[in-house]
């Protein structure tokens, strides 16, 4: 399978961006869950759905050490 481009209309001119293979459509569907694709962003709309992630990724990173100290607790 071949690479997958998406266009983004970011302040009414269209960028098409590889986003690699993405055969179950995982990182399209995730950039989807904070950008509309079907409207033009403003720098704005890209700055805030970029912030979004930030904030989902540092509490999935905080769960994750939550849980790898609890299976290294078990462990001993």
């Amino acid at each position: 399978m071949s690479n997958k481009t998406l266009n983004i209309p970011i302040n009414h001119k269209f960028y098409s961006v590889d986003i690699g293979k993405d055969e179950d459509n995982a990182i399209e569907n995730g950039i989807k869950k904070f950008i509309d694709l079907d409207k033009n962003l403003s720098t704005q709309d890209i700055l805030l759905a970029y912030i979004q992630k930030t904030h989902e990724l540092v509490a999935l990173e905080k769960s994750l050490e939550e849980v790898s100290s609890i299976i290294e607790n078990v462990s001993k």
